[in-house]
């Protein structure tokens, strides 16, 4: 059996080696544009601000795929055959497959703003994309888009010594996984370091002649050298939709319980890929790393014929930048929709702070900054569960009693739940 794997991430490198883990004799490619071993894309910060060295990036060595009796071709996967199970490249080479697995993750967005092909504006989130801005020299920086993306880089320009302004056209950073509250505490651990905050703002141009000078916002003029887009990552689902495969409501590839695609042996995985909401049971695009590596674990089984069933992904999000900490799991307020039986629940002590958000006595979302964080894995666990905090409050004389019959972190939820 022969799987070809289009793309070089950690969803593609999580199928690789799972197969090879399953099947010593199966033939495994990787079709890949970049030629270098697989890298963590959350690291990439780090390396840009200096505190890591570019080789500490890699997750694996070339020699690792050879070792492994992988195959690593770079090329650049152009048209996908499925009748009669071809892949052809960009070199005109072709190859054969009996799995295709398309993990080709996802392009930065970049709305069409003006100036845009000015020498001087840079993505964050390749090693291409790092590389460049490593070795970017410039005094003051323009990160756009507050998602997780955008404060990382925001932290990483400056430590580097930039003067950084991060401009936000919602009414709050990380709007995606903080509410409104939360996320006012956590710009200040931004702004108390010195990075200009900007939200509720808007880029209108990008300045100057070849090279970046200025920008115009809806409010202000800033004079910059340096502008990284963070505004928003968008499924690569090209090969997909000329295969033929369905594409979901989210814009990513539909796969199924097994992580197939409509079309039979194609599967898909990591950021190109809808799935199943493991608490909502709703379609999802949920782009975070131990999605990717949980859906590849699935194909890589399948693939080597071990039948197995991906349980759904799950939005946790940490987000440690200077000395702040705080994680977001679920849904936030603002992305429930029926907000009929919603209920917040927050606990406050000084910079620390958690938020519950509960829909209909079970618990949706929750996000915590500084000490509560270390507590999210108790929160999570009940959101998979899906206990009924409407019963722990009802019954706490019984669940803390030296005798309960109630599991013990039952305690530690009404805790949070702000139960006496």
């Amino acid at each position: 059996m022969h799987t070809v794997i289009i793309g070089n991430g950690i969803g593609g490198n999580a199928v690789a080696f799972g197969i090879r883990k399953y099947d010593p004799n199966a033939k495994i490619t990787i079709v890949t544009r970049e030629n270098c071993p697989e890298y963590e894309p959350g690291a990439l910060p780090y390396y840009i601000s200096g505190v890591k060295a570019r080789q500490d990036m890699f997750l694996t060595k070339l020699d690792d795929y050879s070792n492994n009796n992988i195959n690593f071709v770079v090329d650049e996967a152009k048209k996908v055959d499925h009748e009669q199970k071809k892949l052809y490249l960009d070199s005109g080479n072709e190859l054969s497959y009996d799995n295709l697995v398309i993990a080709a993750g996802g392009n930065l967005v970049v709305p069409p703003f003006k100036g845009l092909e000015k020498e001087g504006i840079f993505g964050c989130k390749s090693l291409a994309d790092a590389d460049a801005l490593y070795a970017r020299e410039g005094k003051v920086a323009v990160v756009i888009g507050s998602g997780l993306i955008g404060i990382e880089a925001s932290e990483a320009l400056k430590k580097k010594g930039f003067e950084v302004y991060l401009l936000e056209v919602f009414g709050w950073i990380m709007p995606r996984n903080f509410d409104e509250y939360a996320a006012k505490k956590l710009e200040k651990g931004l702004t108390d370091n010195g990075v200009h905050v900007l939200t509720n703002e808007k880029l209108v141009s990008i300045n100057g002649g070849d090279k970046v000078e200025s920008i115009t916002t809806d409010k202000r003029s800033i004079i910059c050298d340096t502008i990284v887009m963070s505004t928003g990552v968008a499924p690569n689902t090209e090969l997909a939709r000329q295969a033929g495969a369905e594409i979901g409501l989210t814009r990513g590839i539909k796969v199924n319980e097994h992580c197939m695609t409509s079309i039979q042996d194609i599967y898909a995985c990591g950021d190109c890929a809808e799935t199943t909401d493991a608490i909502t049971g709703g379609r999802t695009l949920i782009q975070l790393r131990h999605n990717a590596l949980e859906q590849g674990e699935v194909i890589a089984k399948n693939c080597a014929g071990i039948p197995a069933v991906y349980k759904g992904a799950w939005a946790i999000t940490r987000a440690h930048y200077f000395d702040t900490e705080s994680v977001s799991i679920g849904r936030t307020f603002n992305g429930i929709e029926d907000k009929m039986d919603v209920e917040v629940i927050e606990r406050e002590f000084g910079s620390d702070y958690c938020r519950l958000i509960l829909d209909k006595g079970k618990l949706a979302g929750a996000q915590a900054i500084g000490k509560f964080s270390k507590d999210m894995g108790f929160l999570f666990s009940s959101m998979w569960r899906k206990d009924d905090l409407a019963e722990i409050r009802a019954k706490w004389d019984k669940v803390t009693n030296i005798i309960s019959p109630y599991p013990w972190h039952y305690r530690i939820i009404g805790r949070y739940m702000n139960l006496k």
